[in-house]
């Protein structure tokens, strides 16, 4: 591990970039890596033992914000695809929904969408998942028209599923969020051109008298305020309440991990930050996966079945 690093800066030139969802209640992380180009890798973190085990790559595409794991750490649910000729005739369609054992993307249970509106996944407990296979629809939001049935190769098994469309209006699982939105409050923007819909200028999370603040992403000189995974690194400040920044750093993901620390992915690196007594925020490299190049791999027995 490289200690005492103050400067992330250079790992930002990594030809890859990480996204990270913790689970709620146990030590595990599902790291996503993107890179090179169209590949992607799952990777397993044990979050109290910083130890990590590398899974399967997959080539397409896939949507982080639209995936969650189980609070368990033992599933992930995600959403893909491959925007190229597949087998219509089997059943599968260019993107689908699928849930596996992590850091394996192998599916044990999987829904065929067809198109990019729908698709995302949310797991309301260990076995319980909200899935939303309308077609036509956006993330967490309303508006459906139909719904997939799962693959009959790939059915869900002991998991008990609820679909998005199917819940009332007023119905407090439809605001239901992936563990990667768990514990982030929106800064409300300084100007709110629609009433209706806020507008954010950051998100920050607490823990240990610090907060962790994630400035919006600027697109074309306006400010666009989804708080979305993204190759384009975002600027984070740590601070104490009513007290100046101890620390700004550029990060393609951060967050409080299970214990309280505060753990960054920036590139190909996994870190964790720590502020001495001097008020200077120091690094540890915990992982470098920028080197890594796709393998094929298959997944053991046990990730194969329920």
């Amino acid at each position: 591990m490289t200690e005492n690093i103050e400067d992330l800066t250079p790992f930002l030139r990594d030809r890859c970039w990480m996204f990270v969802h913790l689970a709620r209640r146990s030590n595990v992380g599902v790291i996503l890596r993107r890179g090179p180009t169209e590949w992607w890798r799952v990777t397993l973190w044990d979050t109290g033992r910083d130890g990590f085990e590398g899974g399967q790559w997959f080539r397409g595409r896939m949507y982080p914000d639209k995936c969650d794991v189980s609070p368990d750490g033992k599933l992930f649910i995600y959403f893909a695809g491959q925007f190229r000729p597949r087998n219509s005739a089997a059943g599968y369609t260019s993107t689908w929904t699928a849930v596996s054992r992590p850091p394996y993307l192998t599916a044990l249970a999987l829904w065929p969408i067809g198109d990019t509106g729908g698709g995302s996944g949310v797991f309301l407990d260990d076995r319980t998942v909200l899935v939303n296979t309308s077609s036509y629809s956006s993330g967490y939001s309303s508006g459906y028209s139909s719904g997939a049935s799962h693959h009959p190769d790939h059915v869900p098994g002991p998991l008990r599923v609820i679909e998005h469309r199917d819940l009332e209006e007023g119905d407090p699982r439809r605001a239901a969020e992936p563990s990667w939105l768990s514990g982030w409050q929106g800064v409300p923007a300084a100007t709110q051109p629609n009433r209706n819909y806020p507008s954010y200028a950051g998100w920050r999370k607490t823990s240990g008298g610090f907060i962790l603040e994630r400035e919006a992403e600027v697109r074309g000189g306006a400010v666009y305020d989804g708080i979305y995974p993204s190759k384009r690194p975002s600027r984070y400040a740590l601070y104490r309440p009513r007290e100046e920044p101890v620390a700004l750093f550029d990060a393609h993901w951060a967050d409080w991990d299970q214990q309280g620390r505060l753990v960054a992915a920036v590139g190909g690196r996994i870190l964790a930050g720590k502020v001495t007594r001097g008020r200077t925020l120091l690094w540890r490299q915990l992982a470098a996966m920028n080197e890594d190049r796709p393998i094929s791999m298959e997944a053991p027995g046990w990730a194969q079945s329920w």
